[in-house]
């Protein structure tokens, strides 16, 4: 079993005004952190309506969470997500989403474009065998299950085991996510075994997803990860926001196991997987992408 570290991972710190720039160095900077370690921050000082919204969400998910659990179960519909519902059907959306419609449109569109700035950088940075571009993998009026999550890890004071999330990669191209909490674990080669993802303020914390790596043909890190509480219980309410940028469904690409699949379709598959045992999750390669227990890919 991989040891973890009380150390934070030391990731680089990426400035997005560089790469809206296009400068050179930055973009190697980029590159590096997607095939070393498949994480690292990203600089967001320069965009203080960003910020802002980054509060007003987090003021936002704490009075809805805050709601009795009746009242959270009636917005179940029952759906993994929801897609793009925010910018199209108001019918897929809870009340409350509905009255901040505007806020949280504000912020996904924030994300949306930074999370574009770094395809377009890793579309020049990144050589590969196949001459479609990442961003033409993701055209704007093409059908995707990109989506914006808001999560709460609740508050624990009697369980003898902290509860998070189960390690996985991401299944998506890259995640933008917001926490001010810690609790991310990477698993790293280099130091090797769990490490600790610091929040750093003022910064996301972006990461490549199993679609990137395969698109890029397997040239790009998707880590796996997961959420532990930092000591034995959830000693406070840990909130988190991310956003899930994701392939047009159609796009196909190789995955881990050699197979030509599309985008939704490792999407549904993985999610599928999520609802397993523990031991069945251990029989095939797809909660962790192809990746062992000690982060080695496979191939």
């Amino acid at each position: 079993m991989a040891t973890v570290s009380k150390a934070a991972l030391p990731l680089s710190l990426i400035d997005l005004d560089r790469l809206v720039a296009g400068n050179v160095d930055e973009r190697k900077r980029l590159v590096a952190a997607c095939r070393d370690q498949g994480f690292f921050y990203l600089s967001l000082t320069s965009d203080p309506q960003l910020l802002a919204d980054w509060e007003n969400v987090l003021d936002f998910m704490k009075t809805y969470f805050a709601k009795s659990q009746q009242e959270k179960m009636e917005d179940s519909f029952k759906s993994d997500t929801h897609g793009d519902a925010l910018r199209h059907d108001h019918n897929l959306m809870c009340d409350s989403a509905v009255e901040q419609h505007e806020l949280l449109n504000r912020f996904v569109e924030s994300a949306d474009r930074a999370v574009g700035v770094i395809l377009r950088e890793l579309d020049i940075g990144v050589s590969r065998e196949s001459s479609s571009s990442f961003q033409a993998s993701h055209g704007a009026g093409d059908p995707s299950l990109t989506t914006l999550a808001m999560f709460r890890y609740p508050r624990q004071d009697t369980l003898d085991v902290g509860l998070g999330h189960n390690m996985h990669t991401d299944l998506g191209t890259l995640t933008f996510l917001l926490c001010q909490t810690p609790g991310l674990q990477v698993l790293s080669n280099d130091p090797p075994g769990w490490h600790h993802v610091a929040p750093r303020p003022g910064c996301a914390i972006i990461n490549v997803g199993d679609t990137l790596r395969y698109l890029s043909g397997n040239s790009l890190r998707s880590a796996v990860h997961r959420v532990m509480p930092v000591n034995q219980l959830q000693e406070e309410d840990r909130y988190s926001i991310a956003y899930f940028l994701r392939a047009a469904d159609n796009i196909k690409f190789i995955d881990s196991m050699g197979r030509s699949t599309t985008a939704k379709q490792w999407h549904d598959e993985k999610f599928d997987v999520f609802r397993e045992s523990h031991e069945d999750q251990a029989k095939r390669p797809i909660l962790t992408g192809g990746v062992e227990s000690n982060g080695a890919l496979v191939f």
